[in-house]
């Protein structure tokens, strides 16, 4: 009875041992937030795979003067992981709009190019591109545009707990920082300072839309004072998504 019982616990330790071998030990502990770099590999190891690739919708751009509306706009967009954006203001027919791709952005006017300019669009990188490209490269851009990724706080952003990064000091409204939902682990506020103006961007009001989180509200303020309000509709989650779309040569012909 003894000789069975100890052929049964050696059988048992080898079984153990195999299950951690083979990959069925207890997981390993997700490293500590104690910086921006951490929190950039945080996001992207819980939304990899998970945020939407493809997002399409249309949204009221509504201008303030003050606090007096100056002027509203129906705008149509379409987001294509990594770095394409097509934008178009009031509507294709107007012909003018914008394509940001691949860190850089083309604005059109009357269907006729403007401009190319060389430019890491902070939002493009934060509430989307940051889930899908390796996080060492989302890091690098970020701090090409000026987040210092070494200061880190915490804070309460409309009720929730939010990583603070850019700064130590949350009451801080002038250094470029970024505020992340501590749980959810997305964007709700983007601050930067381009030459000396502090702008601020608000990514508000998330709502689940087929089971994926969607902020529906953006506002942007200069010098906190209100300039732009952005409300999102007629959304959707294209399964896929044509390059045309986001290639300069062909801005006057395409349609989403």
């Amino acid at each position: 009875m003894k000789k069975n019982l100890l052929s049964w616990a050696s059988m048992l330790c080898i079984c153990l041992a195999s299950l951690g071998i083979w990959g069925f030990a207890s997981p390993a502990k997700p490293e500590a937030i104690t910086n921006g770099s951490n929190l950039v590999k945080a996001m992207h190891s819980r939304w990899h795979k998970k945020w939407y690739p493809n997002f399409a919708f249309e949204q009221r751009a509504i201008y303030y003067d003050g606090e007096t509306i100056s002027k509203e706009e129906v705008w149509q967009e379409v987001y294509s992981q990594p770095g394409n954006l097509g934008i178009r203001f009031n509507g294709f027919e107007s012909g003018n709009g914008v394509i940001f791709r691949q860190d850089s952005v083309y604005t059109f006017q009357d269907n006729k190019l403007q401009g190319k300019t060389y430019q890491i669009h902070p939002l493009l990188l934060l509430c989307f591109d940051v889930y899908f490209l390796q996080p060492e490269v989302s890091v690098n851009k970020l701090q090409k545009i000026g987040f210092d990724l070494s200061k880190i706080t915490e804070a309460k952003w409309q009720g929730r707990d939010a990583y603070v990064i850019g700064t130590a000091d949350a009451k801080d409204n002038t250094t470029p920082q970024f505020w992340v939902d501590k749980e959810r682990l997305y964007i709700v506020r983007v601050l930067t300072n381009p030459k000396g103006t502090p702008r601020e961007v608000e990514i508000n009001n998330y709502k689940k839309l087929e089971g994926k989180w969607v902020a529906t509200e953006v506002i942007f303020k200069t010098d906190g004072k209100t300039t732009l309000r952005e409300e999102y509709f007629n959304m959707r989650f294209p399964k896929a998504t044509d390059t045309a779309w986001f290639d300069p040569a062909q801005f006057a012909s395409v349609r989403w």
